[in-house]
């Protein structure tokens, strides 16, 4: 029964058919997220970025890189038009859509609000406000946690940019994205921050791919093992001055 699917791609190349290119593998990148992932002078870079390229060039495969706001980019790999999501944060939550790789790196989402804003000393006094965070965080699990989930708004700016700029002119209250992100944007606009809550823990950071997908997933571990390995990850987080896991 199975010897005609064993000839058919010798009768193809008989006939001078050639087999259709396997597709390039879809991943899915955030904007406006330094150093981990953004556009700099016409090109897609940092961290995240350029451990998918070398995972790709590990295994020799072709990859293409899609960049979209991060609540799209979530939204296009739960559906299926996306393969990988690249540097997500593997919350508990997230973990119940999606399969996680081997992760290659920490991130500890934090809270912040202007230096300036005197009215709001903790948590609680954000009820009835909004601020920007991504869905599925860990400051969402915390808020669940204080019963306060559906008492502050948290809304998805396009990029952590965007999100900045909100805070910026008193769009927002807070805006929740790692240390190293909102320094990096602050900076950008002129803005000294104060940290209002933060995980205890860190959360690890990994590639994301559909649930079931274990034949991508155990590629990809494979090929960050190996990076691993070799010293590629390593080298790749002293470029970008990002701490390994502990």
């Amino acid at each position: 029964m199975n010897r005609p699917q064993r000839l058919l791609p010798i009768a193809l190349i008989l006939l001078g058919i050639s087999q259709p290119a396997a597709a390039d593998t879809q991943a899915g990148m955030a904007t406006g997220y330094p150093p981990y992932q953004f556009f700099y002078q016409g090109e897609l870079t940092g961290f995240d970025v350029a451990v998918i390229n070398a995972i790709y060039a590990k295994l020799d495969e072709p990859l293409e890189l899609n960049q979209y706001d991060w609540d799209n980019v979530v939204s296009l790999l739960r559906y299926g038009e996306l393969d990988i999501a690249i540097g997500m944060e593997a919350t508990a939550i997230r973990q119940q859509y999606f399969d996680f790789s081997t992760p290659y790196y920490e991130r500890r989402p934090t809270l912040f609000i202007l230096s300036s804003n005197q009215q709001i000393e903790n948590v609680r006094d954000l009820i009835g406000k909004r601020i920007s965070g991504d869905r599925h965080s860990a400051l969402e699990t915390h808020l669940v946690e204080l019963g306060l989930r559906d008492a502050i708004r948290i809304e998805q700016a396009s990029s952590k940019k965007e999100a900045m700029a909100q805070l910026a002119v008193g769009e927002v209250e807070a805006v929740i994205m790692p240390q190293r992100v909102a320094h990096y944007l602050a900076a950008q606009y002129g803005l000294e921050l104060k940290i209002l809550w933060q995980p205890k823990e860190v959360t690890p950071v990994a590639m994301a791919v559909n649930k079931g997908n274990q034949e991508l997933l155990n590629k990809l571990n494979q090929a960050l093992a190996a990076l691993e390995q070799d010293g590629t990850l390593d080298r790749l987080r002293k470029q970008w001055d990002i701490k390994p896991i502990r």
